[in-house]
Parts: C-alpha cells; sequence; structure tokens
C-alpha cells in the first residue's frame, strides 16, 4: 500500500511500528514531531521525502514487523505502562549513569581536539536531570491512576509532553553536535563507545517518547482502559 506523506508520522508509526527504523535512520522525528506531516517531518531535517515514502514502503514489501512484537495501541493500559517501565524505564535507570560517565571522561581526556564533548556533556547532563525526576513522576503519579482507570488531568499530559520536548531538543542537539553519532571521528575505543551508546539511547527515547505522546496519552484522553 502506497505511504502518503500528507500523514501524520505518528499515524505512520502506530500502523506500523517498524517504521521506526526508516525514521531512525533519517533522523526524522517520530515521538515530539509526530503530530506533524511525513512531508512536513522531512523537510524540517532536510530529508527528500520521496527517498523516506520509497524506503518505507520497500520496508512493508520485506514484511519485517513490529520492533518488540507487540501492537501496543491495543494492548491494555496497565500493560502498555508495565511495558515502558520494564523496558524503557530501566533502560534508562542503567545508560543515563554509565554514559554520563562516559561523556565526562571524554570531554575531559579529549575536549581539547573534540571542543564539542564538553558542550555535549553539559546538554547530556541537563538532559538526565530531566529524565530522572520524569520517570519518578510518571511511576508514582501517571502510571498508577492510569492503572487504576483513575481520571488524570490534561494538565498534568501537557506537563509530561512539554518535558518530551526538551528531551527531544537535547537529544537533536547531540546529535548535530556529534555530526549524527559519527563515529569516524572518535579519538579512542571510550570515545567511539559513548558515541554508540547515545545513538542507542536516542532511539530508545525515541520510541519510549512516542509510546507515551502517541499511544498511552490520546487513549487516556479517550477514556481507554
Amino acid at each position: 500500500m502506497p505511504v502518503d506523506p500528507s500523514r501524520t508520522v505518528a499515524e505512520l508509526v502506530i500502523e506500523r511500528p517498524s517504521r521506526t527504523r526508516v525514521f531512525e535512520r533519517h533522523g526524522v522525528d517520530y515521538c515530539c514531531g509526530g503530530k506533524r506531516t511525513l512531508a512536513q517531518a522531512c523537510a524540517r531535517r532536510g530529508v527528500d521525502a520521496s527517498a523516506v515514502v520509497a524506503e518505507l514502503e520497500l520496508e512493508a514489501a520485506a514484511g519485517t514487523g513490529a520492533p518488540d512484537g507487540v501492537d501496543w495501541s491495543g494492548a491494555p493500559l496497565a500493560e502498555l505502562c508495565d511495558h515502558i517501565v520494564d523496558t524503557h524505564h530501566e533502560f534508562l535507570r542503567a545508560e543515563l549513569p554509565r554514559l554520563s560517565a562516559m561523556v565526562d571522561k571524554v570531554a575531559r581526556v579529549h575536549g581539547a581536539e573534540r571542543p564539542e564533548m564538553p558542550v555535549v556533556r553539559d546538554v547530556f547532563e541537563a538532559m538526565r536531570a530531566e529524565l530522572e525526576a520524569h520517570l519518578v513522576d510518571e511511576e508514582e503519579r501517571l502510571f498508577p491512576a492510569c492503572r487504576a482507570g483513575a481520571p488524570i488531568d490534561s494538565g498534568d499530559l501537557e506537563g509530561l509532553e512539554a518535558e518530551h520536548v526538551t528531551v527531544g531538543a537535547a537529544l537533536e542537539r547531540i546529535r548535530d553536535l556529534t555530526g549524527g553519532h559519527d563515529m569516524s571521528a572518535a579519538m579512542c575505543n571510550t570515545h567511539r563507545a559513548t558515541l554508540d551508546g547515545l545513538r542507542e539511547l536516542e532511539a530508545d527515547l525515541h520510541l519510549h517518547i512516542h509510546l507515551e505522546n502517541n499511544v498511552l496519552f490520546p487513549r487516556v484522553v479517550a477514556g481507554a482502559a
């Protein structure tokens, strides 16, 4: 089936989650920017929309499925909340301290040759602080309410989405500073591993935020169970 570039990126990913692989390759924002059309999202990143459409259609023809094998758009909200915590929150709790130490080491040792790395460190640490507070807020307030079917104030969801925008901007800043996590510019194995870790963190956070902004939050507003 042809991919319509006038559809939103979020709609395309909800319909076929494996499309995230194509969007990640091109740096197309499908989480915080999920409400944009595919054409708008590609223009924002300076990517040829027709080339992305061709890759999406090729991906569909290849028959690859969802990255985690589950269609979360129809799963019970309690299961979706558990998945977000067990998969994405736990990933962050393991990766954020590990990457913090690595980014700091690279910035200290190679900051003179790679002046972008001290800036990456500052952006990363601000993002880490935002995320760690965000996880606690979701686990102590939002997710228990979702599991219990309790009413949730729309202002709370808007606040969480605003925090997602802040995180998304930090990820984009890190990507730009590092030339798209270009490991060919690495000064040592630690630098190379740091860039690879930042790339993995970005991909996981994109999927994480997509599940909340474009799947969980709209279903909460609609009163789904």
